[in-house]
């Protein structure tokens, strides 16, 4: 199996920007917040340090098991320079679009991350996408998760993140098991939207039209 690695992070640091890695978990879900993750590496990480990072299997966080994510998660916020997630509401996906609302929530990581660090330098690396009419230099890389180590760490922290705000709604709402399928549109959270219908955390418009089609 390839792994993510730092070579999109050392073309940059060479340039004397800030990376910043981004990724998002939950935009295809039917129920839930969109979670925004963002990591900054240290430019000045020695090769042994990035050795061992590397050695660690840090990755796509949904080719990773629950109990790795939960163990890389620690790890990456101990060594990184800088982390920030941030969570876009349903009210907000339902009033903009998922799309949108991803966008929102990518911005304000890269905000807050620019705040805490005070750099004029940042530099986004995003999964998939660039941020439309943002200020900062970007890129996106299609698979990026799978390619930058930045990207792939931002993914582990959003997802862990995320999957722990769903199960505490599980507990909120536990005829709809969020606990299980985090929010997303398996048989069995389809087959509870029909009988019960929608909770307050629920994307209406996606809901909509999955009800019709039961």
């Amino acid at each position: 199996m390839i792994f993510p690695d730092f070579s999109y992070e050392e073309e940059l640091w060479k340039k004397n920007f800030t990376v910043l890695g981004i990724d998002e978990v939950g935009r295809g879900a039917f129920a839930g917040p969109v979670g925004i993750g963002g990591v900054v590496f240290p430019p000045n990480f020695s090769d042994l340090e990035k050795q061992k990072l590397l050695s660690l299997g840090i990755n796509d966080s949904k080719k990773l098991s629950k109990k790795k994510r939960e163990y890389l998660s620690e790890i990456i916020k101990e060594k990184c320079l800088a982390y920030n997630t941030s969570f876009v509401d349903v009210e907000t996906i339902d009033a903009v679009g998922v799309g949108k609302a991803t966008f929102i929530g990518m911005q304000q990581v890269a905000e807050t991350i620019n705040y805490k660090l005070r750099t004029k330098n940042l530099y986004l690396l995003i999964d998939a996408f660039e941020i439309p009419g943002s200020v900062y230099h970007q890129k996106g890389i299609v698979r990026g998760d799978s390619l930058s180590i930045s990207i792939a760490a931002a993914s582990i922290i959003a997802k862990v993140e995320r999957d722990m705000l769903m199960d505490k709604l599980g507990v909120s709402y536990p005829d709809y098991g969020f606990d299980r399928h985090k929010g997303y549109g398996t048989v069995a959270h389809r087959k509870a939207i029909s009988c019960l219908g929608v909770s307050s955390i629920h994307r209406t418009e996606f809901c909509k039209k999955t009800i019709s089609s039961l």
